[in-house]
């Protein structure tokens, strides 16, 4: 199944016509507990944990965990797809155990009872006119009317009542981070100094502070949140009264609180294991294994072992960690406090940094560089390719039926992921993932029918309804033949006129490049700046092109350039350049200096 990406020539491996409305951060997505939740049968709601008599449900549990691990299994799916795609086996890639899943979900429901708990001592309120405002934002995200939003959250276990509740919660929630991070800024002063620390590193090397800042805040910020946010937790739970009404629960809270890794008054708990476990098989190409787990917690050990040792040397050099922190998360500051600290106070000899300067003498060369732009859009179909497609689709419908559906699917079908399986989106499809359009025609439809074509976001499809489940409207069996437009002439010349107006807007003087690549109301699908770009650089928004490159280097200063190519119409101009300097020792010590610096960070932290 193929998901087309709005970046040019890029296709992900999800279906065509699936689209999630909903994050792993809400987990709302779940089987049908319509029992307890739905209809407003509250009372009968089994109890499994208070936390400061705050009530968790087995239902809302069931639910959170059916979600993650559905979520979960689709990431798996997709890699096994992609793995396969380039001929390399996909066996290793194993779902994550059901008690790993609900031990991490067990976390996540007592840490948002004990921030909710936090935030209702400290007064944070939503008020309704809130919750109503964003409960109407999930309802037009989802290209949904009333009706199907409200059956919609049915399927998930929610009715408009519960779902209210859980948007309330996660805005109260928003609220109280806030106010503990609030205390506590990344100031420009940090911000500076570790600009200073590392411009020389591949991550800044020729981008000045002022391109760099706010990426760097935001990094810096994120890094201290979650430091600041998980120590607020720690401790607000040392105060929590947490009661389980299930002795199975009891267990899987044991469980997930074991100590994996202690040193002195500081340890890793299976909590930290599932923590790096989740975000280990979401993020990467791996699988769930028993030698994962294994080594997650050996790394843990090894970790925090190292951690009280270079805390220990960041105490002894006067360095105190933040006060808001505790546990790992101190150790973590200290660590951080402590190779800023290194790169800071080490002073190489002369004689060093000369040695350093003539191994790489080349390297230090200041390259030449040029700044500049590149606006313009990609080709896009417009309402006469879409007409084109719709006119192919009725053709090929016309001579399709059950015995050659596959056949043609194979054919014609431009679903990246499913041609190749005749069309086929597996044994069931969950049709409260797929675009509307494409689930009510599939709703409306007999099992047995081939019905189409139906217009979407990707184009027109035939849908043949295989199978459908009595039970559940939004289980079917289903494969589609997706025929996309081409993108044709009329239309690439509607874009490349929208262009070469802009162009001579530019050359009036009536815009500026600048003003066109901040202001959102020039709309154009490639807006890109470019500082201190070399010859070996990709070209922002094109690509690498080493023909256009030359091209551009050669432009002279505020030149404008007309690049057609294959994928959209573009100007690219050049507004300065940094001419190719020679590098001297002089020119280069404090470069050389903080190389050396790093080098000497990481060597001791390493050997601690």
């Amino acid at each position: 199944m193929g998901l087309f990406r709005s970046h040019k020539k890029a296709i992900q491996i999800v279906s065509a016509v699936m689209i999630g409305i909903f994050g792993i951060a809400m987990l709302i997505t779940g089987i049908l507990f319509l029992k307890n939740n739905v209809f407003g049968a509250m009372n009968h709601r089994e109890v499994i944990a208070t936390v400061n008599g705050a009530k968790i449900y087995r239902d809302d549990f069931d639910r959170e965990s059916y979600g993650l691990k559905a979520q979960l299994s689709e990431i798996n799916q997709q890699k096994i797809q992609q793995l396969s795609q380039v001929g390399v086996s996909a066996e290793n890639i194993k779902n994550i155990p059901d008690n790993i899943i609900n031990e991490y979900v067990l976390q996540l429901m007592i840490n948002k009872e004990v921030l909710l708990s936090s935030a209702h001592n400290l007064g944070i309120k939503v008020s309704r006119a809130e919750i109503n405002k964003e409960f109407n934002n999930y309802q037009k995200q989802s290209q949904m009317n009333r009706k199907e939003f409200v059956d919609h959250l049915r399927n998930r276990g929610y009715n408009i009542t519960s779902f209210k509740k859980a948007i309330k919660d996660e805005k109260i929630i928003e609220k109280m981070r806030e106010k503990i991070f609030s205390s506590d800024k990344v100031t420009d002063e940090e911000i500076k100094k570790a600009y200073e620390r590392n411009k020389y590193t591949q991550a800044f090397l020729n981008q000045d502070f002022e391109d760099v800042k706010e990426q760097i805040r935001e990094n810096m910020t994120q890094d201290k949140n979650i430091m600041i946010l998980k120590s607020y937790i720690a401790k607000a739970k040392e105060k929590t009264k947490i009661v389980f009404k299930n002795k199975d629960f009891e267990k899987i809270y044991a469980s997930m609180t074991a100590t994996v890794a202690q040193n002195g008054d500081y340890k890793y708990t299976n909590e930290d294991v599932n923590e790096q476990l989740i975000n280990l098989v979401s993020q990467t190409q791996q699988g769930y294994s028993d030698k994962a787990v294994n080594d997650l917690k050996a790394t843990l050990k090894t970790n925090l072992d190292k951690f009280v040792k270079i805390s220990n040397k960041a105490k002894a050099a006067g360095i105190k960690a933040d006060p808001e922190l505790t546990g790992v998360e101190q150790l973590r500051d200290y660590s951080q406090k402590y190779y800023n600290y290194l790169i800071d106070t080490y002073k190489p000899d002369e004689a060093a940094l000369q040695a350093k300067f003539n191994a790489k003498k080349d390297s230090y060369n200041i390259p030449n560089s040029i700044g500049g732009y590149v606006i313009g859009e990609e080709y896009q179909a417009g309402d006469g390719d879409f007409e084109a497609a719709k006119k192919q689709a009725q053709d090929i419908m016309k001579t399709t039926n059950k015995d050659n559906f596959a056949a043609k699917a194979k054919e014609f079908s431009k679903d990246p992921g499913s041609a190749n399986n005749g069309g086929s989106l597996g044994e069931t499809a969950d049709l409260s993932q797929l675009v509307p359009e494409f689930a009510n025609a599939v709703k409306s439809g007999k099992a047995g029918d081939i019905v189409g074509p139906i217009k979407t976001q990707f184009g027109y499809h035939i849908i043949y309804i295989q199978s459908k489940d009595a039970n559940n409207e939004n289980v079917a069996k289903v494969s589609h033949i997706l025929i996309t437009p081409t993108i044709s002439e009329a239309s690439k010349q509607k874009i490349i006129k929208k262009v070469q107006d802009l162009k001579a807007e530019i050359e009036s003087g009536k815009v500026t490049w600048s003003t066109v690549e901040k202001q959102d109301k020039y709309k154009f699908s490639v807006k890109e700046r470019f500082k201190k770009m070399v010859k070996s650089d990709a070209i922002p928004g094109i690509g690498k092109n080493d023909e256009l490159m030359n091209q551009i280097f050669a432009l002279k200063k505020d030149g404008i350039l007309e690049r057609n190519d294959t994928s959209g119409y573009y100007l690219i101009t050049k507004t300065s350049e940094i001419p190719f300097t020679q590098a001297t020792f002089e020119n280069s010590k404090e470069r050389v200096r903080l190389e050396l610096a790093h080098e000497y960070a990481d060597k001791e932290l390493e050997i601690l």
